[in-house]
């Protein structure tokens, strides 16, 4: 897939966005740039790279015990780690926020997500946002596929049109029945380096990847930089600064 040219969405993205909750933007990083980030990413989870008190937590499908593991299920703070700041700072995604968000943007999370080859673990259909406590309410995330998303390597499902769906995380038979039923179901198989902008209120969740290699992608929950959390107060490191 050839990376977009334009840095600005479409009117007809910004309609699908605003009436099924997702869209899809295409790849906006040339295929070798997208082989950086990963590269990083081995980098870090090796420990060639390191960042004091960066959230690392390693897949529970993987036996493994050694810190340097390929198998970390997610890595957050990425926004700390320069090659993956110049990506969140993507001119395409510098006029999203602006648009719906504000000039003033921080992110609440910058993380790599990781289904191992043959593991990972399944997530139930969820909601972003309504368990982080922030005030004001997450908008949107911006997902990009770092290897090729499948139905067999456990590629992210989505409910369209569900960001009024009053439940959190919809766990029991009864709900999935109602919120998530498998007619409206659609699977978000990706290109390597293809990203999805979708409201953080869509029910979404992911299955396990049963291929034998391993199914990667990055995810920026970004807010707006007056973003507090209800509890502690915290703020969420700035970015477009």
């Amino acid at each position: 897939m050839t990376p977009r040219e334009s840095t600005k969405l479409t009117e007809q993205e910004w309609e699908e966005y605003q009436e099924e909750g997702y869209t899809r933007l295409g790849v906006v990083y040339p295929e070798e740039a997208i082989d950086r980030l990963c590269e990083r990413i081995d980098e870090i989870m090796l420990g060639k790279i390191q960042y004091d008190g960066m959230l690392m937590e390693k897949c529970p499908s993987s036996k493994e015990e050694a810190d340097e593991t390929l198998n970390y299920r997610k890595i957050q703070d990425l926004e700390r780690d320069p090659v993956y700041l110049a990506y969140i700072e993507h001119p395409l995604f510098r006029h999203i926020t602006r648009e719906l968000i504000g000039e003033d943007i921080s992110v609440f999370r910058s993380m790599f997500f990781n289904k191992p080859a043959n593991g990972g673990i399944p997530l139930v259909w969820h909601q972003d946002g309504r368990s982080w406590n922030v005030d004001p309410y997450p908008v949107m995330t911006i997902y990009t596929a770092l290897d090729p998303a499948t139905k067999a390597n456990g590629c992210v499902q989505i409910i369209p049109r569900s960001d009024d769906c009053p439940i959190h995380t919809v766990e029991q038979e009864e709900d999935i029945a109602r919120f998530a039923p498998p007619e409206n179901r659609v699977f978000l198989e990706m290109e390597k380096g293809e990203v999805v902008m979708f409201k953080a209120r869509i029910l979404h969740s992911s299955l396990v990847n049963t291929t034998d290699r391993p199914r990667r992608a990055f995810s920026i929950g970004f807010v707006d930089a007056s973003t507090t959390h209800r509890e502690t107060g915290r703020t969420y490191p700035r970015v477009f600064v």
